[in-house]
């Protein structure tokens, strides 16, 4: 990527996404890192993708993972990701802002002394920053999953 200097030089900087591109591995380091960081950030890393080649961008937001989608696993792949989890309370903080379906669908999925924990958690107030890092660590955890072909949503060429 061409930059004129204070001097007027033109000079030559790598693009962020350089390093990607030149990684045989590099959309899935690129996919799991944007999946794995928060919000405000992210949005930037994508800005300055959608700069430097946005189609490279697009690909690597097509093949990302949400909370939606790990919310739609089926019951199989959900009990995997769940039963992953670090904690009882993770799972809770994770899945608190979700619809009572959903929530009754984590019950069910969870071993029965996570699910006594899961339930009791939903309980406590939490705010938004928890919640989001929970949700970051459950997509974290299908991704690993996935990975290990326990997980067969959005998978990364």
């Amino acid at each position: 990527m061409a930059k004129r200097g204070a001097s007027g030089i033109l000079s030559y900087t790598m693009g962020v996404y350089t390093r990607f591109k030149r990684d045989p591995e590099g959309m899935r380091k690129l996919v799991e890192l944007l999946e794995t960081t928060p919000l405000v950030r992210r949005k930037k890393m994508i800005d300055i993708g959608m700069v430097e080649d946005p189609e490279y961008t697009k690909k690597a937001m097509e093949l990302m993972m949400t909370f939606e989608d790990v919310m739609k696993l089926p019951p199989l792949e959900l009990a995997e990701v769940l039963a992953k989890s670090p904690s009882g309370r993770t799972i809770a903080f994770a899945f608190k802002a979700a619809p009572q379906p959903i929530k009754d669908n984590v019950l069910k999925n969870c071993k029965p002394q996570i699910a006594a924990e899961v339930k009791d958690q939903f309980q406590v107030e939490i705010g938004a920053r928890e919640i989001g890092g929970a949700q970051l660590k459950m997509i974290e955890i299908a991704r690993k999953l996935e990975r290990a072909g326990l997980v067969k949503s959005k998978k990364i060429p």
